[in-house]
């Protein structure tokens, strides 16, 4: 079954309580406050190759709606 991950932009706190408190009784949703500031690796250094087949994350594409939403729903697999 599909379950749903809301992720609230990082200046609305009071959004993501209000939501996390409305879905509290909801196992298949999880609230999430953004917590991402930027891309982790800082300097480019040699790394083994990439041993995933794809981004695990939709970095990009999360970025940009929050941009304009300020929340994001993203539907995931259980």
């Amino acid at each position: 079954m599909p379950g749903y991950l809301l992720i609230v932009r990082r200046d609305q706190p009071s959004l993501c309580d209000y939501l996390r408190r409305n879905f509290a009784g909801d196992n298949k949703t999880q609230v999430l406050l953004d917590r991402r500031r930027g891309e982790r690796r800082q300097k480019v250094q040699p790394h083994e190759p990439e041993r995933r087949r794809g981004e695990r994350r939709q970095r990009r594409e999360i970025e940009q709606d929050l941009w304009y939403r300020s929340v994001v729903i993203i539907r995931t697999e259980e």
